[in-house]
Order: C-alpha cells, then structure tokens, then sequence
C-alpha cells in the first residue's frame, strides 16, 4: 500500500481541463439518458440499453489513450493507473451500495437480501458480471428485484482496465520497431477474435451468458481504444509523411468537411440505434455494431467540441458530468420504487416515471457534487493511503455484515411474520437441480439420465421422465410414487424444452439443443433398452404436437402417463401474496380463485382431452390430472392452510410438491397394469 502510494502521489495528478473533450462529455450524456430512458419504459428510448455499449467504447478510448501517451512518455505505472480508476470510480459506488443495503433492510425477504449482499460484494470487486451470470437461470429472480444489476457494465469496465494496462505495455516493450503499429495490431486481432466469438454466442447461447461476458464485450472498448491509437499514430507521424499525406488529398478543405460529415453520420447511428426496438435478448450481436460503429465514429471525427458548439450547451454538459453517479442510483430508485409501488397497489404511470427520472438526476447530481469531486479535487485530504484504506475498510466491513447476515438466515425478524411464508414459497431451486439440464443442454451431474425411484434390476418396470420445468416439477412425487411401485426412473428434462417429435420441415422457432436434446430422447425411449413408461409433461402451445408424440410412443409399444396442464395465473404469486397482506395488515391463510378458462388453459386441456378420447380403449394411455389437488367446487387454491401452492407464475412450490403424490401412485399402478401388451390386447 505504501509503495502504491508513493508512486500515486508522484503522478496521479487533476486532468487538464484543457484537453477536455465536450463531445465525449456530450455523448455520455445521450448514453446515460438513453439508459434511463430505457429502464424507466420511457416511449422513443426503445433500444435506449445501447446506450451501456457506448459507454464502454468511451471508456476504451480514454483510457487507452491514457496508457498510450504514458508510455510514449515514459511514465506509465499499472499501480498508478489502477489507483486513479479506484479514485474515480469506486467512492460514489461504495456509497450507493451501501445505501442499497440499508433501504434493502427494511424492504427485501431474507433469502433475497442475502443473494443482494452477495452482489454488493461482487460488485465491490468488479466481479458482479459473473455473479449475474450465475443468477441468470430460467428461475433466476427477476430484473426488477436486483438492485445492484446494472453494475454488471462496472465489472465488465473494471475487467477492461486491468488487462489492457497488462497487455498493451507488454506488447509496447517487445516491439523492437513501431511500439504503436503493434499495439494497433494486437488490438485489431483482439478486437476481431472478440466480435466473431460474440457473434458465434449469439446464435448459439441459449443461456444469454455471453450478454454478461467480458470475451463477447471486449471487442466494444477495444473500438474506442483502436480510434486513440490511431489519433497517437498520426501524432507521431513526421512532418514529411503528413505533407505527403495532404499532397495526396484533392483539397486541404476536405478534411474538416469529412470529420464533420463522419460526425453527423455517427450521431445518427446512435440516436437511431436509441429509439429502434432492437431484440435485447440476442445482445450483444451483429446489431450491436451499428451503436459501436456510430459512437467510435463521434468519438474520432473531434467535432463539436468547441464553446459555442450545440454539444457545449450547459445543460448536457452537466448531464454528462452526473452522468456515472445518474447511472449508478437510476437502477436502485426504479427497483426500489417499483418494489413501493407494487406494495401499496399504485401503478406506474407518467408521473411516477418523471419522478424516478428527477431522482436520479438529483441523486446523480449529489453523488458527483460530495461524493465524485471531493475524492478528485481534494488530493490533499483524499491520499493514495486514505483511498486505499477507505475503501479496504468499507470492503472489510460488507464482509463482516454479510457473514453477519449469513449466521442470522438474513435476519427475518426484521420483517413481519407473514412475508416469510411468501420467500419459503419463492424458493427457486428446482427439484434434482443438478440433473436439470439448462439451455444448452448442460448439466452438473455427469451420468446422461439421472435416476429416481427404486433401483435399477433387470426385468423390473423402467420410466422415463421427459419434458421441461413443467415436468421437472412434479419430480419430487413421482420419485416417491416410482419407489413405491418399485419402478426405476430416469430424468430428462432440459429448461425451456417441451417435449415433441422433431420435423425437420417445422419447429423452426426452437433453440437446436432443445431439438437435438428431443431427438436423442426419444431415440432412447424407443430402443431396446429404452424405458417401458414415459412420463409427459411440458409447457405445450397446442395439442398437435402432444397427439403427435403420444401416437409415436403408443405406436412403439410404449405406456404413456400424460400429465395435463395445471394453472397459469400470469403473476407472481408470491409477490402479490406478499402484497395482499401488506395492505390487509395481516396475515391471509388462503387464497382462492374461481376456476375460468383461462386460469385452467381450457383450450389446452381440452385438445388433450380429446387426445384421450381417441385412445380410450388403449390402457398404456394413462393421464394424471394434478388440478384435481387445488381445484374443487369450481374454486382453485393459490394459498391454502398458510402456504403457497406455487413459488412463480405457474410452477407449483416445492414445499407443497408431495401433495401431488396421490395422484401419481394411481398413475404408475394403472401403467404396470397396462403392461406392454395390453395395446395388443385392446387391439
């Protein structure tokens, strides 16, 4: 610490106002408004999340330059570099995490302020990309819940500065020749090593971990960093090679004309990238170019820069001088707010829209003010040893807090008795999650088909459990049901992957390891050693692909246990349990609902019904109808004897999974009644 601050305290001095670019400060501005126009559903701010990706070309641009000019100077530090990143970005995020932790006392279920305290600290160490990543999951909470998320873009930067500074010298003091033409080339490769692995992930990450990934991102800084390299290339130049260059030119006029028109076009690519709709869940992509091309064609063509310039105007100067603290408190007011908001049944509308907007300006405009200045300005209080130790302490601290938190199960008697049942019902983890693949087919444990029920003996009754979350739900039941008929099972379910039969000609919309995943299923199912039962469940658009496979499997010999759907209710249930108690004051036992048709899928049910009616003379047909354990007297149970029946929108909760277990056992006793001849028999 010592020596990183003596070498800070030689070097790390204020910026030269001089050299400060406005149209750089402008374009924050239009990035961080765009964002918060996006996040706060604000209309013509539709593709508005570009305006991260604009960010990180900034970023590439100004700090690779930096290091640049350093090395052609001969006073680049990585310990003074890293400490000047520190001293500008880490103060007014350690202040707004901790405020975050603070109102996520009195606001956040204990299971989900634990899982918040784990980002704060990941956040804290520029690792929140990957924490994200691994909460990424089709179960994973929802955006709105994560009030740290949008600091995923402040690990991925942070990332940025600690292996460009490590690569460029090196590769600046193994170049025998032109130090800056090998940067350049290093960077060309990476760059282009970075776009085609982002764009193989696009069409091919099932999952979307490439949106947080630093090897499908670096590719967006590294645009801006190959603009300063080349400003620092033409600076070098000798004064004969740039007359030579002009003699070239058709006229000495044109070349302002074509930064002007460079500008112009790159402001247009990025204000149309803001307000078109672009498909967010295949970021970043072949689409994401246009806003990294528009911006690093800003951030080159240098105009606009001037005083009297439009991009000069006070307000977007201010704007863009808020705008990290704006980007760091918009996220927190809108999770939080929408979090108020939903509690007390108020919706969101444009009055609170402008609210949340003026907050986050004014918070950003106060973080910048006591928090991002004084750290800057005031070198004299704020050393290189008191910014180290201040922030040690302030990472020593969240550290003891969470272990604190941890030891108390994220202390629930901070909140009212009744939200605790709500967070038990929320409770994600999927039933076996270790044998459930994800969306690229992927899972922890090793073997292809995990097993449940009883052991595996050769000439006892076999299964197969095939489907997707809607199958994987009821595991827990079956298993039980399976072991107690001695049946031995095997698991295969793939997240967001409904069983059908594969058509070369259709499924077209299907991810190709959710097709690949249903061919070698069924293939399985129907080989020599395949299972004598198969278990379908799914969550289906339409009954022609259920009659399809079932038609297939009958037709095979196979017996068929088909589950048909349960419920869809559209909502959170445990949010809004939540909610309903808040505003009652009390506690709510039970809650339930009138059995429509569209809370029962009718029309799916009823195309299933009639798939059972086609082969009612067939008893390898077997049906399990779970709604006959919330349903009755046309009534549905949501909440029933103080628990949740469900933890999400449609998936039953896993601590009122065994209730479903008596429907199983009838199930898995009429198929080994049905035995694979009984087909023959009915025939």
């Amino acid at each position: 610490m010592e020596r990183a601050a003596t070498v800070l305290k030689a070097t790390d001095k204020p910026a030269n106002r001089d050299a400060f670019r406005l149209d750089i400060n402008a374009l924050r501005a239009v990035s961080v408004a765009a964002v918060v126009g996006y996040h706060c559903q604000i209309p013509g701010f539709a593709g508005g999340f570009v305006g991260v990706d604009i960010f990180l070309v900034i970023t590439g641009y100004l700090m690779t330059g930096k290091v640049l000019n350093d090395l052609a100077l001969g006073r680049f530090s990585f310990i003074t570099f890293l400490l000047m990143r520190l001293r500008r970005i880490y103060p007014a995020l350690a202040v707004m995490i901790a405020s975050t932790i603070v109102v996520g006392w009195f606001v956040t279920l204990p299971n989900e302020y634990l899982k918040h305290l784990l980002q704060a600290l990941s956040a804290l160490i520029f690792q929140s990309n990957f924490a994200f990543n691994s909460d990424n999951g089709y179960f994973a909470m929802a955006a709105q819940t994560k009030p740290l998320l949008h600091t995923w873009s402040l690990s991925l930067e942070g990332q940025f500065y600690f292996w460009m500074p490590v690569v460029v010298p090196l590769v600046w003091r193994l170049a025998s020749r032109s130090k800056v033409s090998a940067v350049m080339t290093t960077f060309q490769v990476a760059a282009a090593l970075s776009l085609a692995w982002c764009l193989w992930e696009s069409q091919n990450d099932a999952t979307g971990s490439s949106f947080f990934a630093l090897p499908a991102r670096a590719w967006e800084p590294l645009a801006g960093g190959l603009v300063a390299i080349a400003e620092l290339q033409r600076r070098s130049e000798s004064p004969a090679k740039k007359f030579a260059k002009n003699l070239a030119k058709a006229s000495w006029l044109e070349t302002p004309m074509i930064a002007v028109m460079i500008a112009v076009l790159g402001w247009t690519l990025v204000a149309g990238c803001i307000l078109s709709p672009f498909p967010e869940s295949r970021w970043p992509g072949v689409l994401t170019i246009p806003p990294i091309l528009g911006a690093a064609m800003i951030v080159a063509a240098r105009q606009g820069a001037g005083a009297g310039s439009l991009l000069a105007i006070s307000s977007i100067q201010r704007i863009g001088d808020w705008s990290y603290s704006i980007y760091l408190w918009h996220w927190p007011i809108w999770v939080f707010a929408l979090s108020w908001l939903s509690l007390r049944g108020y919706g969101v509308g444009a009055t609170q829209k402008t609210l949340m907007v003026l907050a986050s300006l004014g918070l950003g405009a106060i973080s910048y003010r006591f928090v991002e200045q004084p750290v800057r300005l005031r070198r004299d209080f704020w050393t290189p040893r008191r910014l180290l130790a201040s922030s040690g302490a302030a990472f020593a601290l969240s550290i003891g807090f969470v272990a604190l938190a941890f030891l108390n199960r994220g202390f629930p008697n901070r909140l009212p008795e009744y939200m605790l049942s709500a967070e038990l019902a929320r409770r994600t983890s999927t039933p076996r999650d270790e044998c459930f693949r994800d969306s690229n087919s992927t899972k922890k444990a090793t073997e292809t088909y995990c097993s449940f029920g009883s052991a595996e003996v050769a000439g006892r009754p076999s299964a197969i459990l095939w489907g997707d979350s809607y199958a994987n739900q009821y595991l827990e039941p079956i298993s039980a049901a399976a072991l107690a008929s001695g049946i031995h099972g095997l698991i295969a379910t793939q997240n967001g992957c409904r069983a059908f039969l594969d058509d070369p000609a259709g499924n077209s919309g299907d991810q190709p390891s959710c097709r690949k995943f249903n061919r070698s299923t069924l293939d399985f199912a129907l080989g020599r050693t395949g299972p004598s039962i198969v278990v379908l469940a799914s969550n289906w658009a339409d009954g022609l692909e259920v009659s399809a496979l079932v038609e297939k499997l009958l037709a095979s010999g196979k017996t068929v246990i088909l589950i048909m759907p349960l419920l869809h209710f559209g909502f959170d249930l445990p949010q809004r349990w939540i909610e309903n108690q808040v505003r009652a004051g009390r506690t709510i036992d039970e809650w339930r609902v009138k059995a429509d048709p569209v809370l029962t899928m009718s029309s799916l049910r009823d195309a299933m019904v009639q798939i059972v009616q086609k082969h009612r003379d067939d008893p390898r047909l077997v049906t399990v109808d779970p709604s006959s354990v919330v349903c009755e007297q046309g009534y549905c149970y949501l909440v029933r004897n103080g628990q949740a029946n469900f933890r999400d929108t449609a998936h039953i909760s896993n601590l009122n999974a065994m209730q479903f277990r008596g429907v199983f056992d009838a199930a898995f006793r009429s198929a080994l009644r049905a035995g694979p001849d009984a087909g023959k028999k009915a025939d």
